[in-house]
């Protein structure tokens, strides 16, 4: 099976799966119920194939629920646990936790990164990014952290430079803190990211 990455914590796990496998081989593995089977013959062929990737990983999480939908678009369980999805190119990422959880996945394209650092980076952010050849490492695990945060905010419409927000952090200690404000209030968010191959998988979960 193509398990790439599993993380486990004590109260959160991710998987991470390559979707590579034949189609006929992924059917067989998660066994389609009859509602599921109609929803996944309902997709085109490139989100069919991550919505098998989904029910695999669940699967490998113990957690055989249907995936159900907020109005604006943030997934849940009919479970105690939170839920959250992300997915690139081949890969795809479940991540379940006790507490509200974002995770996000990016292959590294450096070029693209750094053309749209100028829509995501604040100006204090800015100030403490490294300008060598980790750059675009930083970059990457920036956007990852705003992706997260975005999505454990329910997927509200707010933007990356102005209410969400990373402390300054180190690429080689894994872990950092971040940050949702408005005009209100400001909430601190723990946050963490690892290099998977070629992808950076970046997941906040509301622990504090």
């Amino acid at each position: 099976m193509p398990i790439i990455h599993q993380i486990k914590e004590e109260f959160t796990e991710i998987i991470t799966w390559e979707v590579s496998e034949n189609t006929e081989a992924l059917e067989n593995f998660v066994n389609l119920t009859p509602p599921r089977l109609a929803k996944y013959r309902s997709l085109p062929p490139k989100q069919a194939r991550e919505y098998l990737g989904i029910r695999a990983c669940l699967k490998q999480l113990n957690a055989d629920y249907d995936v159900l939908y907020t109005p604006n678009g943030k997934p849940y369980l009919p479970s105690e646990r939170h839920i959250s999805i992300t997915h690139s190119y081949d890969l795809v990422s479940v991540g379940l936790s006790h507490f509200p959880i974002g995770i996000d996945i990016e292959k590294k394209r450096d070029k693209k990164i750094l053309n749209i650092e100028k829509k995501f980076i604040r100006k204090d952010e800015n100030a403490w990014m490294p300008r060598n050849h980790q750059l675009t490492d930083y970059l990457h695990v920036v956007w990852g952290v705003k992706e997260g945060l975005y999505k454990i905010n329910g997927g509200n419409l707010w933007n990356f430079l102005h209410h969400y927000w990373v402390e300054r952090f180190d690429i080689k200690d894994e872990t950092l803190f971040c940050w949702i404000s408005d005009k209100k209030k400001s909430k601190k968010y723990l946050a963490k990211f690892k290099k998977i191959k070629e992808y950076y998988l970046v997941w906040v979960v509301d622990y504090l």
